[in-house]
């Protein structure tokens, strides 16, 4: 529950077709504008040419036209429309509505701008200021916390800061004020969405199952297609251990919005718990591809192309994981030592990293832990493989010996004289003097 609707106001003030995304919600009640709207004070009343009202009617009708066709909303053309109200008529609501399509289409600077030039016209137009304070809500919560108090003291009909200090409370662990701010927030707006899923939470962390699923569906029918409520029903359904209906509903929530991180980092687990790596490595790769810093997801996908027999693949996701946790993560070290020794038969190498991964976790590596027990199984084998090596050395020095042996035994035997002795060669033969003579000693006739 990080963000709050942008949605499309029309004259006065309520809201219009076109809202998309997560967390708290601002009305959604379509309507025309009246031909002298109120502003939005509701005091005094504003006057429109009457070109401005009906560019002002057209685009209301295109927006709701949208929403009626359940189709991705063409944010340009609704920003165009807004334009040209603009064009005739400076009004906080064509501004409020230039602002939200300008965020939908990833250009928040100017959003920003456009939220500003509704406030400068309308002082108390509480949601602009509302979707202004969303764009810079600080990180901090104690500050951001600060900032909603501030705006539910100033705009103390709008239902928007009061869901954000709701889902700040509850992230903080009080309860009772979280689901109080909540309720307010619904008397201001009983199609506060937003507070519904405050309530939703603290229902199921209080162990009230029919009440947490009896709020969800009130949210559904505010919107069947928001993939919070819908995971958050695949939520309770694992409370109540109908575990492949939740897997079922967080299936849903991602067919309705690919990267809703909440119910993919569920699936990933369900699939890690059922040892479905194939499953596992998909959703890590999803959830990757949306947040790829984080390294506790690259060592899960590490983990599953282990077991799918990827050594090279897990190594190389061990190595991102390493990075990305700045050295901090020692399980990842536990992890390349399982590869290297299970998969690539190094072990080595995996007891380096098994001593890495016992200095880093500290006392958590205890004795009964994994990596021990490891380390015993790495040494043995590698006493073993040099038992091994020794035997073999000995066993190739034993074969070439008897292979000497046998080829000397198999050597022809030289011939002997009647006396014993070898046949030697006449000395008369090997006479260098001779060297030229005929054999006989037989000298030439000299010739005349």
């Amino acid at each position: 529950m990080n963000c709050a609707k942008r949605c499309l106001v029309a004259l006065p003030l309520l809201a219009l077709a076109g809202c998309a995304g997560g967390g708290a919600a601002r009305q959604e009640t379509a309507s025309q504008p009246s031909p002298s709207p109120a502003s939005p004070d509701g005091e005094r009343p504003r006057a429109l040419s009457p070109r401005g009202q009906r560019l002002f009617e057209e685009a209301v009708a295109a927006a709701e036209e949208q929403k009626q066709l359940k189709v991705p909303p063409n944010w340009e053309a609704l920003e165009r429309r807004w334009r040209r109200v603009l064009e005739v008529e400076q009004l906080p609501e064509a501004w409020f509505n230039v602002g939200v399509a300008l965020e939908h289409r990833g250009r928040p600077g100017e959003a920003r701008e456009a939220y500003r030039r509704a406030l400068a016209l309308e002082p108390r137009f509480g949601p602009a200021a509302t979707n202004l304070a969303l764009l810079d809500e600080p990180k901090d919560p104690v500050q951001a916390a600060q900032a909603w108090a501030e705006l539910s003291r100033r705009f103390p009909d709008d239902s928007l800061p009061r869901e954000r200090l709701a889902a700040l409370y509850l992230a903080s662990g009080q309860r009772d004020e979280a689901w109080k701010l909540a309720r307010e927030a619904l008397v201001r707006d009983h199609r506060a969405i937003g507070a519904y899923k405050v309530m939703m939470r603290v229902a199921l962390e209080r162990g009230k199952l029919d009440l947490a699923n009896l709020l969800a569906v009130k949210a559904l029918k505010l919107d069947q297609d928001d993939p919070e409520v819908v995971a958050f029903v695949g939520d309770v359904l694992r409370q109540q251990k109908d575990e492949p209906a939740a897997v079922a509903h967080w299936k849903k929530a991602i067919s309705l919005e690919d990267d809703f991180l909440p119910a993919r980092y569920k699936l990933l687990a369900d699939a890690f718990a059922k040892e479905h790596w194939e499953g596992a490595a998909e959703q890590a790769r999803a959830i990757l591809r949306t947040k790829p810093d984080d390294a506790r997801v690259e060592l899960a996908l590490g983990i599953a192309y282990r077991y799918l027999g990827q050594a090279d693949k897990a190594l190389s996701a061990y190595e991102q994981a390493e990075r990305l946790s700045g050295g901090k993560l020692a399980e990842v070290h536990l992890a390349k030592a399982v590869t290297l020794m299970k998969s690539k038969e190094q072990c080595e190498p995996a007891l380096n990293e098994l001593r890495l991964y016992v200095a880093a976790a500290g006392p958590s590596a205890s004795a009964d832990g994994p990596a021990p027990r490891l380390e015993r199984e790495c040494e043995q084998i590698l006493a073993a493989n040099k038992q091994a090596e020794e035997a073999a050395r000995q066993l190739k020095v034993e074969a070439e010996r008897e292979a000497a042996r046998k080829a000397a035994a198999a050597a022809p035997t030289p011939p002997q004289d009647s006396a014993g002795k070898k046949p030697g060669v006449d000395p008369r033969l090997a006479s260098p003097a001779d060297d030229n003579l005929p054999i006989g000693n037989e000298r030439p006739t000299p010739t005349k």
